[in-house]
């Protein structure tokens, strides 16, 4: 590969090109996609192979939909210093016309294990005439491909399967450098590289303008330039401590009481990044179409709450916003800057970061600059503790941001609620603890015994076993609270011991949350605990959706007529298909994020459970226009199926009018639909008994535990058990599969005589089938809160490990329970989506 070409058809006195000269990068490879407006418009695909860029140029671009076969054709090399060539060549000149930098980033070899590697692998690649890369640049993404057609200089450039593919993606068409469009570009008629830092100041149209003040180009002294918008970056943590302090080196800002979010606005375009990397974007819609208003690229950081009329943040409140916006203030409070118009201010100091922040937020509704104060981190801990709040955060002046990461230059300090507390019952030890499991908690109102939750952590193990002998003394067989809590397997004790607990705050249901154990009380006679309330008449909280337990001839919808209510479905137990409809109007806020855009198989028995049902995924021409569906096409029949999307309770509650008693999502989203978010571990006994499959699913559980996996376990709604995974979307379902597999295998050498990986169920009888089967594209099961079409109208509950037991009885997790269960347990798998994990590191850790 050589340069002459390139450097022969240009007149470097007229052009301000950079000249032919080879150069290596000094690490990862680069590439860049040049839009190129000349006598006619295209795309220049470069890569860096052996010291220059490997050029195509491409008619139409580059497009994220696989079936897309964009033309490429081969042109000369291009030097590395092309890379960020941004102008106008003069009219006249081979190629005249307007150059932007459309994309630019680093890139691998595709299958690259090794960096060093990388340069040789290219090589080779291109030689073969079949290059397959990976993309990390600013817009263009994930795997792209390449290849050679037979007259040589023709290649065909198309995008891999992916989570970043789909004909729905497209592409912002400024400048990924400056952000300028043509007539910008043409305006400025110079190269990028002689004008790029008058170009990253801010836009003279922000609304930020009235700002700028405060903002020169010496603020951005010492911040790092970067190729592309960073899209994973994920929050700095603070380090929890139980002291507060003042210190002339340290700020000190309010803690809130919600979701972290960084807030990524490219373009005019606003995300809101939870710090596990979901979107909040459909749920708090408002908060970014506000963000909006900001005309630079920033990346911003802060968190999201809703407050009441005192400005109090109620965390309650904010999970359930979409469902109930009337209670209260949707704010979202901004604290730091990690990005601004291409630079990396990470390494900025805080207070620099701060001063940056306050410059260029605009007055914006409901996002609010989080102010702080220096040196008296005890007065305003002790305002805040007064005033109700969630605590403070400490931070060090002369900190840099570290993403992703728990350090000690940001503490927080909680304050918390605190009181006497009457134990009623503990709960048996799981896994590697000993004693007891969790103690049973409650205070006296009017006399009655009213349950106030479980507590099960603050202990140290010998205290466990010392409390549980003192406890097991007070045992008796009736449950003594007014109100039995539905928690399965439990010692009901006389309620005679009182324990100090301190809590975040009470729950609308009337429990404590974050509960911890403090140390037992010998002064307090049981009978005088009661819930210690403000001296303020208190309003008593209405009671939720799930409290009301609405009737069917209560719900309503804009959309769905509903027919037939009081058809019987069940008819043993006598329930309708207006019961059906109310169980669906009531569960929606929990179960939606388990449906959201993710392709249904449906189960429909129109005629209930009497009847034989049937599978239905075609649903072309059958479901209103309003409700939302995505056509994929089958490999196994080359048919194209139209499945229907399950985006919002109205589309919930026409699925239950249309028979549909129980709910079977995919494993993964469109978007990323052959990349599943979660893996399955389904636990079937045929015919093996309870004792059997508790310690199979308590064997998982250990297994995934040393390999630090979070494991969420629910009811299957029939006679087994279902374990859930949650993963990044970035792996395919062979290997969502094979890792069940593995497990599933490493459980059976365990326990051999007890669990089977036949598929066959005459050779298991007996046996615990651990089915990692399930894991494959376009499988399904029920939903967690699934009904299911079975006697007793069983729910696909989510369960806590403590639960599991060996006499629990899962016919008790039904349509008559669920509601009164969440209402006291509340949402079990509430943080589902907040612990995905990568798999390759859970791999690296075997």
């Amino acid at each position: 590969m050589k340069l002459e070409r390139y450097n022969q058809k240009r007149d470097f006195t007229k052009t301000k090109e950079p000249k032919g000269v080879p150069k290596k990068s000094k690490n990862t490879l680069q590439f860049v996609v040049q839009k190129h407006a000349a006598s006619h418009l295209h795309y220049d695909f470069r890569l860096e192979i052996d010291g220059v860029l490997v050029s195509w140029a491409v008619p139409k671009g580059p497009s994220a939909d696989p079936a897309d076969k964009r033309l490429a054709v081969m042109t000369e090399d291009h030097p590395m210093a092309y890379l960020h060539f941004e102008g106008s060549i003069p009219a006249g000149e081979y190629g005249g016309g307007t150059v932007m930098v459309w994309d630019t980033g680093e890139y691998r070899p595709e299958g690259s294990e090794k960096p060093a590697d990388d340069a040789r692998m290219m090589m080779e690649q291109l030689k073969s005439g079949s290059i397959k890369v990976v993309l990390e640049g600013g817009k263009l993404k994930g795997a792209w491909h390449l290849v050679q057609m037979k007259s040589g200089k023709n290649w065909l450039l198309m995008k891999a399967k992916d989570e970043f593919s789909g004909d729905h993606v497209t592409f912002d068409e400024n400048s990924i450098l400056s952000q300028r469009d043509f007539p910008e570009i043409e305006k400025e008629g110079v190269a990028w590289g002689e004008k790029k830092s008058n170009i990253q100041k801010p836009k003279t149209d922000s609304v930020a303008a009235t700002n700028t003040a405060e903002f020169t180009a010496d603020s951005l002294s010492g911040a790092v330039k970067l190729t592309r918008f960073p899209m994973d970056w994920r929050p700095q943590l603070a380090t929890l401590t139980d002291s507060v302090f003042d210190s002339e080196d340290w700020i000190f800002e309010t803690k809130y009481d919600g979701y972290r979010a960084l807030a990524q606005i490219q373009n005019n375009k606003a995300d809101l990044i939870s710090k596990n990397g979901n979107s909040f974007l459909s749920k708090y819609s408002t908060i970014a179409k506000a963000l909006e208003q900001i005309h630079d690229d920033v990346i911003l950081d802060g968190e999201i709450v809703v407050e009441d009329t005192k400005g109090t943040s109620h965390f309650q409140w904010l999970q359930h916003y979409e469902d109930t916006p009337e209670k209260g203030l949707l704010k979202f409070y901004i604290f730091d800057i990690l990005y601004f118009n291409g630079y990396d201010l990470r390494g900025l100091e805080l207070l620099q970061r701060k001063k940056i922040l306050k410059a260029i937020l605009p007055p914006l509704e409901n996002c609010v600059y989080s102010t702080h104060v220096t040196t008296t981190g005890t007065a305003l801990f002790q305002t805040i503790q007064k005033e109700g709040g969630e605590g403070i955060i400490a931070k060090k002046k002369s900190s840099t941001y570290h993403t992703d990461t728990r350090t000690k230059d940001w503490l927080k300090v909680k304050t918390t609620k605190e009181q006497e507390m009457v134990i009623g019952g503990y709960t048996d030890p799981q896994g590697q603890r000993s004693g007891l499991g969790a103690l049973l908690c409650g205070y006296y109102k009017d006399n009655a015994f009213v349950y106030s939750g479980k507590v099960g952590t603050g202990f140290s193990d010998n205290y466990l076993t010392a409390l549980q002998k003192q406890l097991k003394k007070l045992e008796q067989p009736s449950c003594p609270f007014s109100t039995p809590p539905k928690i399965q397997n439990v010692h009901w004790v006389s309620p005679k011991l009182v324990a100090q607990i301190k809590f975040s705050e009470w729950t609308e249901s009337g429990n404590m949350r974050h509960p911890v154990f403090i140390a037992l009380r010998s002064d307090k006679d049981p009978k005088t605990v009661v819930r210690e309330t403000v001296q303020s008449k208190i309003k008593k909280t209405p009671k939720t959706k799930m409290e009301k337990k609405a009737k069917p001839s209560e719900v309503q919808s804009d959309k769905v007529t509903f027919t037939n209510p009081d058809k019987v479905f069940w008819p043993d137990e006598k329930i309708t298909k207006g019961a059906v409809i109310s169980y669906y109007e009531q569960i929606a806020p929990y179960l939606l994020p388990f449906l959201k855009d993710r392709p249904q198989s449906l189960r429909r028995n129109p005629d209930g459970i009497s009847k034989p049902g049937f599978f239905q995924k075609n649903v072309a021409g059958l479901v209103p226009d309003w409700i939302k569906t995505r056509k994929l096409k089958s490999k196994s029949t080359d048919e194209t199926i139209e499945y229907l999307l399950c985006q919002d309770k109205d589309t919930l509650l026409f699925l239950a009018n249309w028979g549909c008693i129980e709910l079977n999502p995919w494993s993964s989203r469109v978007g990323s639909i052959n990349n599943p978010d979660y893996i399955i571990f389904d636990l079937d006994p045929n015919e093996a008994d309870m004792e059997k499959l508790v310690a199979t699913a308590l064997k998982v559980k250990e297994l995934l535990d040393r390999l630090k996996v979070t494991a969420y376990l629910k009811t299957s709604g029939g006679k087994g058990l279902h374990i859930f995974i949650p993963v990044l979307p970035k792996y395919t379902y062979d290997q969502s599969r094979q890792f069940s597999h593995l497990i599933s295998q490493m459980v059976h050498r365990e326990l051999p005589d007890s669990t089977s990986l036949e598929r066959s169920p005459d050779k298991r009888k007996g046996k615990i089938y651990l089915d990692f089967l399930q894991n494959g594209k376009g499988k399904t099961m029920a939903s967690v809160y699934s009904l299911r079409p079975r006697a007793g109208a069983p729910v696909s509950t989510p369960l806590e490990w403590e639960e599991l037991h060996p006499k629990m009885d899962l016919k008790s997790y039904n349509i008559h329970t669920i509601i009164d269960r969440i209402a006291t347990k509340g949402d079990l798998w509430k943080d589902f989506f907040e612990h995905k994990m990568d798999l390759k590191t859970i791999l690296a850790s075997l």
